[in-house]
């Protein structure tokens, strides 16, 4: 499977179908917030646009509302779904706790290893170079990589699932003047060859909650 999260959840040597394809596409726009909040989402333009028929877009739409992205409003049709603040942060506090478990089995001598995880750190760490959206496919890629060295497929399927709603929600509050960065991820990978799992997973932690202090301090109400 591609090391990405803005693919589908099919197998490398799968066909791909025009469903898997419109779903594709408009989770790209959501993510771009080329389709932002409040947007009314209505199939016959997207499927003249993305230019295939309307079963297949309304096949995409009927997903992407059952995982959240977009929501059916009676006499207005279906709309982007808003950035819900209290739902972003158990978002946040989900992708903690994946990845908190998840360096408990590759620190030390898995993440040692694998030494493809420099190049993604160090994109990962130009953050001046690159827009938001392009820094956070490269913080998204590094992180799924190193949750790929679990070797556990269900655990890297829920993290995926957790990062796009993620993406989703933080390009949204950035354009609205909230931006989130990480903290630095070459020294993470070297810290992180430790093999002491207690160590690993405080690590993780501290670098998820980096310059977000704020998020994870306010009370859920």
């Amino acid at each position: 499977m591609p090391n990405t999260l803005f693919q589908s959840r099919r197998s490398a040597d799968s066909p791909v179908s025009l469903s898997e394809q419109a779903y594709e596409k408009l989770m790209e726009r959501l993510l771009s917030n080329k389709l932002s909040p409040g947007m009314l989402v209505n199939r016959r333009e997207l499927a003249l646009d993305l230019e295939m028929s309307v079963a297949p877009v309304l096949e995409a739409i009927v997903q992407l509302e059952a995982e959240g992205f977009l929501q059916s409003v009676p006499r207005k049709g279906t709309l982007v779904r808003g950035v819900d603040f209290k739902l972003f942060r158990g978002q946040l506090l989900m992708r903690e706790a994946l990845e908190c478990e998840a360096a408990r089995y590759y620190c030390g001598e898995p993440i040692t290893k694998a030494s493809h995880l420099r190049k993604l750190a160090l994109d990962a760490d130009a953050g001046e170079l690159k827009s938001f959206v392009e820094l956070w496919k490269a913080e998204s890629a590094f992180h799924l990589a190193v949750m790929e060295l679990t070797n556990c497929e269900v655990l890297v399927e829920a993290y995926k699932k957790v990062m796009q709603r993620k993406l989703f929600a933080s390009v949204n509050l950035m354009l609205g003047g909230e931006a989130f960065t990480g903290g630095n991820h070459v020294t993470l990978i070297r810290e992180l060859r430790n093999p002491d799992p207690d160590r690993a997973e405080k690590l993780i932690r501290a670098h998820l909650r980096f310059n977000k202090d704020r998020l994870f301090s306010a009370p859920f109400i």
